[in-house]
């Protein structure tokens, strides 16, 4: 029994002994390379692709950081656009009240601020909606106004919280005009598209381009609002009146505050 057990650990130790020459001495450190070719591309592959994929997730972090910090930035922008904005038009309601107490005191009537919040022009009309009706005291014919004394046409329609404005380029609209620092009397008559024909106007009246065409008062309106500027004379020797084309001093685009002039 003892011999058989000694005899068990004497053939391990013998096979480890061979193993360990045949290692050293006939195989030139075989077992080390051969384990080491097994592992060795597996080990490169792994290695490569997590540092690839390393970097792709510091790639990947940086775009997600910068697309956020851009939108927060796009966001602060929107905020200061908006602000400037209201800074904008604060700005110009309060130039535009300062007009409105340089008008009042000029004409010594009473005005009625009113917003424009729709204009539509079309083939046969060209008018203006505005926030004030009956309940303001607005009433048809009434003239409206913009800062700077410039007429802007006359109501032609009045409902309870809103009213029809005809502006001066409406074929319906016909104001008894003047030329400025002249005795030359002239009818406007709405030619749509801000231009504002002007009838009764004979050959020998003097008017030239470039000069201002204001109210004259004939007509039951106030006096000296300004209308319109004229952009084009013709005359001919056997016509008994000149052709002449104006263009309304009112620009929309300048803002959406009128006055009504009340009677």
């Amino acid at each position: 029994m003892a011999n058989n057990f000694y005899k068990k650990y004497f053939i391990i130790f013998l096979i480890v002994a061979v193993i360990v020459v045949f290692n050293n001495y006939l195989a030139a450190n075989l077992l080390p390379n051969f384990f080491y070719k097994i592992i060795k591309t597996p080990g490169i592959f792994l290695t490569d692709n997590l540092l690839e994929f390393s970097k792709y997730i510091s790639r990947f972090l940086k775009t997600k950081a910068v697309i956020k910090e851009n939108s927060k930035l796009r966001e602060e922008n929107n905020i200061l656009l908006g602000r400037l904005a209201e800074l904008d038009s604060l700005r110009r309601e309060n130039n535009f009240l300062r007009d409105e107490l340089k008008v009042a005191r000029r004409l010594d009537l009473p005005l009625l601020l009113a917003q424009i919040f729709n204009i539509q022009r079309g083939a046969l009309s060209s008018t203006a909606l505005i926030n004030k009706g009956v309940k303001d005291g607005v009433e048809e014919k009434m003239p409206v106004i913009t800062a700077g004394n410039i007429l802007v046409g006359v109501v032609g329609q009045v409902l309870d919280d809103s009213a029809v404005v005809l502006l001066l380029d409406d074929p319906r609209v016909k104001i008894s005009g003047r030329v400025l620092g002249s005795r030359t009397l002239v009818e406007t008559s709405g030619g749509l598209h801000n231009n504002v024909g002007l009838n009764l106007v004979t050959n020998s009246d003097e008017i030239k381009e470039n000069e201002t065409i204001v109210s004259s008062g004939l007509d039951g309106l106030h006096e000296a609002l300004l209308i319109a500027e004229v952009t084009k004379v013709e005359s001919s020797a056997n016509a008994l009146f000149k052709k002449v084309s104006a263009r309304q001093l009112f620009d929309p685009s300048l803002g959406s505050s009128l006055f009504v002039v009340l009677k």
